[in-house]
């Protein structure tokens, strides 16, 4: 259901409107009419439908206005930066007495690329600011406000979607009281596609202050109705035959009269194969590549152009093409481009799973020359020794839940192998005195040694000292200080 309003006077320039009754000469193109008229016409449109479904194409080549209602709220999100959003939602300030503001703006599509369009808006709100919200005011105000924005618009599929979800980012300018300021819009919205040319947009933005003419960021909900094309009842199509224009028919007549031999449906006076049916200039094309069997030095295999006909060639068969491959002559990944991934140490264990990826190890240590301690941090390594650390609480030297999982590892390494040793070093941060760091890091060292001995590894195979605070790791982050390290040792 449709009614229209148009303020005319004299003749007035109508891109892709038919108006029902209307006298029109034709004008400057398919596409643009002239209405004439002796007088003022006065004509009021409006457009509602219910029917969602595909139409014709929309504002791909001409633009349209919508026209929007809001409602702005001013203090969703100072709530969301002095708290979280949880509590922004509870306080429902814009349904609360004396917080709704309203306001009405017309906005002009124009799509740019497929997937994004461009809108340029004009609106006005009927603004309630709560106090410190507009610069200098410290008790709230209420009053008329501008705003004038450019917005991009990023759609997540074509236009021609029954419901299309979009992202929306931009720059704007406004009157806010008696203040100028300029703010960054930045949403999302839902793009409802009615039948024939009717868009129905739901927005959500979050406006970003950018100078100091309004001292918060805040949010403005949406929705606006647009129309474009011939609006009106819709017609069913005609189920009557389409009369075919002279001139088409004139061609048709003198295409029946033009030999076709092969019968292909290309005259012979343009068949480049005029005794073979075909598809490409009327010459077969067995693969269906676009190029005639003749050209094509790869018939059998569908192609490209460039390559006459042929796939794109995959030189060391790695499944990367060698448009695409980074080491044409040499399989690699596709994850690395095509090119073998790195083993610095030349191993073995490529260096995505090498524990020591500068030192030569084995495969069954996972690239290290000893066995690697699972959930232990790797302090150093050599070609017969690796060394881990153990953490301690401040000023304690009792051991942590961590550190046992760390120490049964290092016992089971040990006693798969008799031939290991291990050194054991007690370290303290830089907090308190001298002595009582060096008591600290001595009861460390002596914790940790007790606890191999309890797991019957003999005292020959273990070393231990203790150096206080003299031999920091991290001079900023102290807890890392407070340390056993443990190094395993092959013996020679």
């Amino acid at each position: 259901m449709c009614f229209y309003i148009l303020f005319t006077h004299e003749n007035i320039l109508i891109k892709k409107w038919v108006i029902p009754k209307t006298t029109y000469t034709r004008f400057s193109g398919p596409d643009k009419f002239i209405m004439k008229s002796q007088k003022p016409v006065f004509i009021l449109i409006l457009c509602v439908s219910f029917m969602v479904g595909k139409g014709q194409k929309a504002f791909q080549k001409l633009g349209l206005f919508s026209y929007n209602i809001s409602l702005a709220d001013y203090s969703f999100v100072k709530h969301v930066k002095d708290s979280s959003f949880s509590y922004a939602f509870k306080q429902k300030s814009i349904f609360k007495s004396g917080n709704s503001s309203f306001g009405i703006t017309v906005s002009y599509w124009k799509t740019l690329l497929p997937h994004i369009d461009l809108s340029g808006n004009l609106g006005g709100t009927f603004s309630n600011f709560p106090a410190l919200f507009v610069k200098g005011d410290s008790v709230g105000q209420a009053g008329f406000s501008t705003q004038l924005d450019a917005l991009l618009h990023l759609r997540a599929f074509k236009n021609d979607k029954a419901l299309n979800p979009f992202l929306t980012v931009g720059i704007g300018a406004g009157y806010f009281g008696n203040q100028f300021a300029l703010y960054t819009p930045v949403g999302t919205g839902l793009q409802f596609r009615l039948r024939e040319t009717g868009f129905i947009f739901i927005q959500a933005q979050w406006r970003m202050a950018l100078t100091s003419g309004i001292n918060n960021d805040y949010m403005v909900y949406s929705i606006g109705f647009a129309q474009q094309g011939k609006p009106g009842k819709i017609v069913k199509k005609s189920k009557t035959k389409k009369e075919i224009p002279a001139k088409e028919l004139a061609n048709k007549e003198l295409l029946l009269n033009d030999a076709d031999s092969d019968g292909d449906q290309v005259p012979d006076t343009n068949d480049k194969c005029p005794t073979e049916k075909g598809t490409v200039y009327g010459c077969p094309d067995s693969d269906g590549d676009g190029m005639a069997d003749k050209d094509d030095q790869c018939k059998d295999v569908a192609g490209v152009y460039r390559y006459h006909g042929c796939p794109i060639p995959d030189t060391d068969g790695d499944g990367l093409h060698d448009e695409i491959d980074k080491c044409i002559t040499i399989k690699g990944p596709k994850e690395n481009h095509g090119c073998p991934l790195p083993d610095r140490d030349a191993d073995g264990v490529l260096d995505t799973t090498d524990k020591c990826p500068d030192l030569k190890g084995t495969i069954e240590n996972s690239g290290c020359p000893l066995p690697v301690v699972e959930g232990a941090e790797l302090l150093s390594a050599s070609s017969d020794s690796m060394t881990y650390r153990i953490n301690f609480d401040f000023d304690r030297s009792i051991l942590l839940p961590d550190a046992f999982a760390v120490l049964k590892n290092i016992v089971e390494i040990l006693k798969a192998d008799n031939t290991l040793k291990i050194n054991i070093t007690g370290h303290a941060d830089n907090f308190g005195t001298a002595a009582g760091n060096r008591q600290v890091s001595a009861d460390r060292a002596r914790m940790s040694r007790d606890y191999f001995l309890s797991y019957q590894i003999a005292a020959s195979r273990i070393r231990s000292s203790f150096y206080g605070a003299s031999r920091p790791i991290d001079s900023k982050q102290q807890w890392r200080n407070r340390r056993v390290e443990i190094t395993i040792i092959r013996s020679q």
